[in-house]
């Protein structure tokens, strides 16, 4: 079998960018390194890719567009990080990557950032999309009209995508149910402090947890859930309003972002020794909190994976025409405590 840029820039040890360059008489490349570059290429019978010849004949960069509800959530740094990585790895291959940012899950507001990378013309497009019929109806237009779409972070049922990228919600969720069983004794009167319900897969991670509670701990509960909305203030008023009211509640779960501000609540409550706390992903909150004891354990989902995974899925797919096997592609889940971080 032909070899692969990727596998001559293994051997050469170079990036891709950087065999590409050489293979298409492009500067920036040492002269030596060149020669040894196509020296790799002839021995492995390299035929060009006929989609990367006609990348290389055009007179406008491809362009992938990510749309990421990053704003005020500090999980989304890690993604982004990986995003960036990916970046830097694909420019040289004549891509721009053209990145906006918006603050919670508002569906109109999505759609008319959606609307807005359409019009200003997008070859490739990644997003953490909101559950709205209008979402995935705009998203399956793009899809039509030949616009490679991967959804990260968040699915969105019945889009016709290359791939989802993220955890898988439910698994987490039945994650989260059993550390919550094992660490109360199977007693918990459990408040949640959830994103917002217009998130399939946060609705999927308590539904998760509240199988394996009522399958495996029958002793436990779900008491309240709560939608905080990845903001810390109304994290903090709804947290501290839920454990006023709630005088049961013995163990807390924080789902999604919001976490600095419900942790200051229990602190002004003077409630850190009295209550189970968990949590998801490594933020700075949570490493905080884990190390100071009033977190018990976290479950994490890999951010930066995704957030690169994205990015390289559409690189490849506009590139060399590669369609991932499985339109689904979880990210490992993991659990952190005090001992392991």
């Amino acid at each position: 079998m032909a070899g692969t840029i990727k596998e001559i820039a293994r051997i050469a040890n170079v990036s891709r960018g950087t065999v590409d360059r050489a293979l298409n008489d492009r500067p920036g490349v040492n002269k030596e390194v060149a020669q040894r570059i196509k020296e790799i290429a002839r021995s492995m019978d390299y035929k060009p890719n006929s989609v990367a010849k006609a990348l290389a004949s055009r007179n406008r960069q491809f362009v992938i567009g990510v749309l990421i509800n990053s704003i005020g959530n500090p999980f989304f740094d890690d993604v982004i990080l990986g995003i960036e990585a990916a970046r830097q790895e694909i420019k040289d291959f004549g891509f721009q990557l053209k990145m906006r940012k918006m603050r919670g899950y508002n569906a109109k507001e999505q759609l008319e950032l959606i609307k807005t990378f359409v019009n200003e013309g997008i070859d490739a497009f990644a997003i953490t999309p909101v559950s709205d019929p209008m979402i995935r109806d705009a998203l399956n237009e793009m899809i039509a009209d030949g616009i490679h779409v991967v959804c990260f972070n968040l699915d969105l049922v019945g889009v016709n995508y290359l791939a989802y990228v993220g955890c898988d919600y439910y698994k987490s969720g039945e994650t989260l149910g059993g550390m919550i069983g094992y660490i109360t004794g199977g007693k918990a009167r459990l408040g949640v402090i959830a994103c917002t319900n217009n998130l399939e897969g946060h609705r999927m991670r308590v539904e998760g947890c509240q199988r394996v509670l009522e399958k495996e701990f029958p002793q436990s509960e779900i008491v309240e859930v709560i939608e905080a909305e990845d903001n810390d203030e109304i994290a903090y008023q709804k947290t501290l309003r839920m454990l006023e009211e709630r005088k049961e509640i013995n163990a807390l779960c924080f789902n999604a972002g919001g976490t600095r501000g419900g942790l200051q609540a229990v602190r002004d409550l003077g409630l850190e020794k009295k209550l189970d706390i968990f949590t998801f992903d490594l933020t700075p909150a949570v490493i905080e909190g884990i190390q100071n004891g009033i977190v018990k354990s976290t479950v994490c989902q890999q951010p930066f994976t995704q957030g690169y995974q994205s990015i390289k899925i559409l690189f490849d797919a506009v590139l060399n025409d590669v369609i991932p096997e499985n339109d689904h592609l979880y990210t490992d889940l993991s659990v952190k405590i005090k001992y392991n971080l």
